[in-house]
C-alpha cells in the first residue's frame, strides 16, 4: 500500500454508488488524478466539506484498488464564481491524469489567487504553461497573425472571425 501527502485543488466531485464519491483534483505532485471518497455522502463524514470543487486542500491518499481519499483539509477557497467554474473546467479538459507539472500547479495557484484579489484573469500563463505558446501562433483555419481565442477541443488557436464558427464553451479568451 502506498501512501501519498500532498496539496491539492479539488476540480470536480461525482456521486458513486449510495454513500462514496469520486474527487476529481489536480495535486502538486501527482498532477490530475481520481480517487474514491468513500462514504462521503454520510451526514457525518468528515471529508464531505473539504471535498467541493475549488477548494485547496492538504490531502492523504492511499493506493489500495486505485487511489482512496484518507484525509482531507481545506487550505484555502476560492469564492464560486463563473470566472473561477470556467478556468476550473478549463485545468480540467486540458490536462490529463498522472502527468505531474509542478510549474504548472504553481501557475494554478497563481491564478486562483489573482482571482481572489480581484485581478483580471488571464489564460496565457496556463496556455503556456500547458506548452501553446501564442507568441508566434497564427489562426488555425485562415492563417491570420492576430489571434483572440484558443479552441479546447481541437487544442488549436483562433482569430475573432474564425472563432465565430465555433461553439462559445469551447472557446477561451486569449487576449
Amino acid at each position: 500500500m502506498i501512501e501519498y501527502l500532498t496539496n491539492a485543488l479539488v476540480l470536480e466531485a461525482e456521486d458513486s454508488g449510495e454513500f462514496d464519491k469520486i474527487i476529481y483534483l489536480y495535486s502538486k505532485d501527482l498532477g490530475k488524478v481520481r480517487a474514491k471518497a468513500k462514504s462521503a455522502r454520510k451526514i457525518t463524514s468528515k471529508l464531505a466539506g473539504h471535498l467541493q470543487p475549488l477548494n485547496f486542500v492538504k490531502i492523504r491518499l492511499v493506493e489500495k484498488n486505485g487511489l482512496q481519499i484518507t484525509d482531507a483539509l481545506v487550505l484555502d477557497r476560492v469564492k464560486i464564481s463563473e470566472v473561477a467554474l470556467a478556468v476550473l473546467d478549463f485545468i480540467k479538459e486540458m490536462t490529463y491524469e498522472f502527468q505531474r507539472d509542478k510549474n504548472l500547479w504553481l501557475l494554478i495557484k497563481k491564478t486562483f489567487q489573482d482571482l481572489k484579489n480581484n485581478k483580471k484573469i488571464s489564460y496565457k500563463p496556463l496556455l503556456k504553461g500547458l506548452g501553446f505558446a501564442f507568441d508566434f501562433s497564427c489562426c488555425h483555419v485562415c492563417g491570420a497573425k492576430s489571434v483572440a481565442y484558443f479552441s479546447k477541443s481541437e487544442q488549436v488557436f483562433l482569430c475573432d472571425k474564425c472563432a465565430l464558427k465555433v461553439d462559445k464553451n469551447e472557446l477561451v479568451l486569449v487576449q
